[in-house]
């Protein structure tokens, strides 16, 4: 079951179909159960992930925004639902790379060896995480974007398309206080991205 019918919900309906799995369908709060997306069904809203949809062996979240990812990968766990890791075939991932559960990675896009890909990490068409890079959780990686051996994208970052993160190097997600919070234990946002 994939949550969210955006366009990275259908690049994500067509990873797992590529994988040989089929998809049950979409849940989504702006479009009308029943309706198809990309040939799936939308079942209902996203709610229903929780409360009364059927039950999928896992569930993605297809949403590109990495604040709605965390918060939608967070609730599916509180819920107890099985969160999955979506891997396109036509990608390269080496054995002694580590995938937490919620990554997507897309087709084209490599990752190396003995590199770490933490909770609901989204790498994009044709990128690459080279060897010994870590990918902060919730962290994305635009289309073509590259990390250099031993970068590290820190949690909630992104790597915007063509973009290159070299050998060693850092970047981090510019985090404000959500609105309404007075301290980070009550929420962040990520600079650049609502919600």
């Amino acid at each position: 079951m994939i949550l969210g019918t955006g366009s990275h919900g259908r690049l994500v309906a067509d990873a797992i179909r590529a994988q040989g799995d089929a998809v049950l369908g979409f849940l989504e709060d702006s479009s009308p159960a029943g309706e198809l997306v990309a040939g799936v069904p939308v079942l209902g809203p996203l709610r229903l992930a929780w409360d009364g949809a059927p039950a999928p062996d896992r569930c993605v979240v297809a949403i590109g925004n990495p604040v709605l990812r965390q918060r939608w990968l967070q609730v599916l766990e509180a819920a107890g639902a099985p969160v999955g890791v979506v891997v396109h075939p036509r990608a390269c991932v080496s054995p002694s790379a580590q995938l937490a559960p919620g990554c997507v990675v897309l087709a084209g896009a490599v990752i190396n060896a003995d590199a770490q890909l933490e909770r609901g990490v989204l790498v994009n068409s044709g990128a690459v995480v080279d060897h010994d890079a870590i990918c902060g959780a919730y962290s994305q990686l635009g289309v073509n974007a590259a990390m250099a051996g031993g970068s590290r994208l820190g949690p909630l970052a992104s790597l915007a398309a063509g973009r290159v993160l070299g050998c060693g190097e850092q970047r981090f997600a510019e985090l404000e206080l959500a609105p309404g919070a007075a301290d980070l234990s009550e929420g962040v946002s990520c600079a650049g991205f609502s919600g």
